[in-house]
Order: structure tokens, then C-alpha cells, then sequence
């Protein structure tokens, strides 16, 4: 990650990640439900939610997996019922689709450093 990008922007793809298919072959978008936590600016293919209340959540994520058009979701600071988390399981699996769970490190409400987030990935 670049020192000079501003606090709570990262880039993609991350290095973990698979290498993109050719574009004929995407099946679509990158999706990041957040609060406080965006895009580069020049990513391709990438939309930004902002999160909405906890109880709203899984039924957010559950749409964008069934929509058929993403292939991965980011969600700042995930937290769901073992039940909801089996089932966006089950959906990932069947539509091919990943999750990934996205913490921003604080102290206080501060960022600690700049770029910081973990996964896992």
C-alpha cells in the first residue's frame, strides 16, 4: 500500500487476490459496504455502499450475491449471527462470490497509521 494515499483508502486488487479474468469474462462488480473506508478513485468495476444499520446487513449482502452481477463484497467490520453467516456461506459457494471481512485499525477513533486494514483476505 502507498504511503501517499489518504487515510482509509486502499488499493486493489489486493496482492492476495486472484488475478482478473480477461474483461469478456467478468461476471461484474466489487462492492464495499462501509463507513468510513473507499476505493481508490481508479479502480474499475467497484461500487461503494454506504453501510446501513446492522440488522440490514445480511439482507444487503444476500441481494448483492444473488444479483448474479459481483463477484466480491467488502464489508467494514462484519459481524453476523452464526446462522447468517452459514447462509451467505451456502450463497457464496453457489454463485461465486466472496466475502471478505474488512477491520480499519483504531485507537480511539482514530486510524492507527495510514492504509491500515486487515483481513483476513
Amino acid at each position: 500500500m502507498s504511503a501517499n494515499l489518504p487515510n482509509n483508502v486502499f488499493q486493489f486488487p489486493l496482492p492476495l487476490m486472484p488475478p482478473t479474468p480477461e474483461p469478456k469474462t467478468t461476471k461484474g462488480w466489487s462492492y464495499l459496504i462501509s463507513d468510513s473506508v473507499a476505493f481508490k478513485k481508479d479502480v474499475l468495476n467497484a461500487i461503494r455502499i454506504q453501510k446501513p444499520t446492522q440488522e440490514k446487513i445480511p439482507l444487503w449482502i444476500r441481494k448483492l450475491i444473488t444479483s448474479g452481477q459481483c463477484t466480491t463484497i467488502y464489508v467494514e467490520d462484519l459481524s453476523l449471527p452464526e446462522q447468517e453467516q452459514e447462509s451467505i456461506r451456502r450463497l457464496c459457494q453457489e454463485f461465486s462470490v466472496s466475502v471478505v471481512n474488512v477491520g480499519v485499525c483504531l485507537r480511539g477513533n482514530q486510524p492507527v497509521g495510514q492504509n491500515v486494514v486487515i483481513g483476513p483476505w
